[in-house]
């Protein structure tokens, strides 16, 4: 079970200076990134709720973020690490939106009543991101934050299990999957990138545009989704290798947390940015 927070008293209690720093250090992460560190640390709390963190809390997380930076496509936007008070508002309010909308069927099931924001009115929001969410008082709200208030999760706690040394050995396919999800990323970007310069020139009148109109169609079969898919392929491989690798580390003798406890949300989150983007770029038959 989870650490509960303690009944008005502050999020932060039981944090040293030390614990802090580090606390701030994980929000000054990238959003899924941050993500992962609460995935790590509270696996078994929390992956029955994951689907909901990946595809719905993130996506309006970045959302917001990219609102408050006028960026409007997500291949031009790099990923931030927190909001501020106003667009952390915002955020909730988008968030609560998203579950009562009848076309979010399938997130109003039962399974994730856990991961469902309470409505508030704004007053009440505001005290409640100030005294509850804000877990370092900088007036801004990360993922981390975030992720650790709606799950009712203790910040202590989340120090604890995540600021680890690890002692046993080191996962080299894990860092290989890392490496290897970042050229998916890379990929994503060039072909996204390509795709808005031909969705802009098909508006053009003429040959320009009916040549751009033409390529558009042909896309999904072209180099840059091929190179992509194989990206893709490769990736999935690596993950795959990295999680067999967690899996055949064994509790030491003197008991404690072991590596394959730290890397099962890492490895959750990879398959199914993995799974995700396949459907996204297979090609169509």
């Amino acid at each position: 079970m989870s650490d509960a927070k303690t009944e008005g008293k502050s999020f932060v209690e039981g944090l040293d200076e030390e614990s802090l720093k580090y606390f701030s250090e994980v929000g000054k992460k990238p959003f899924s990134q941050q993500a992962v560190f609460v995935l790590n640390a509270f696996y078994n709390e929390l992956q029955d709720q994951a689907d909901a963190i990946y595809h719905v809390a993130w996506e309006v997380m970045k959302m917001a973020d990219m609102r408050v930076r006028n960026v409007q496509y997500l291949h031009l936007y790099e990923e931030g690490h927190d909001l501020d008070f106003d667009m952390a508002l915002y955020f909730f309010e988008q968030l609560v939106k998203f579950y009562e909308d009848p076309k979010n069927k399938q997130w109003q099931d039962e399974k994730y009543a856990r991961s469902r924001p309470v409505q508030l009115t704004a007053i009440v929001r505001k005290k409640e991101i100030r005294e509850r969410v804000d877990v370092n008082f900088d007036g801004r709200v990360s993922f981390l934050e975030y992720l650790l208030y709606q799950y009712n999760l203790s910040p202590k706690s989340f120090v604890t299990r995540s600021n680890v040394k690890d002692e046993g050995p080191v996962n080299e396919a894990l860092i290989k999957a890392r490496l290897a999800l970042d050229e998916v990323n890379k990929r994503i970007v060039e072909y996204e990138t390509y795709k808005a310069k031909l969705e802009q020139e098909a508006k053009l009148p003429g040959v320009k545009g009916l040549k751009a109109t033409n390529e558009l169609a042909q896309l999904l079969s072209g180099t840059l989704a091929e190179n992509l898919r194989t990206a893709l392929i490769k990736a999935e491989s690596a993950v795959r290798l990295a999680a067999k690798f967690g899996a055949s580390i064994k509790p030491s003798a003197a008991g404690g947390p072991v590596p394959e406890d730290r890397t099962k949300g890492e490895v959750w989150w990879m398959n199914t940015h993995i799974a995700t983007k396949k459907k996204l770029y297979a090609k169509k038959e």
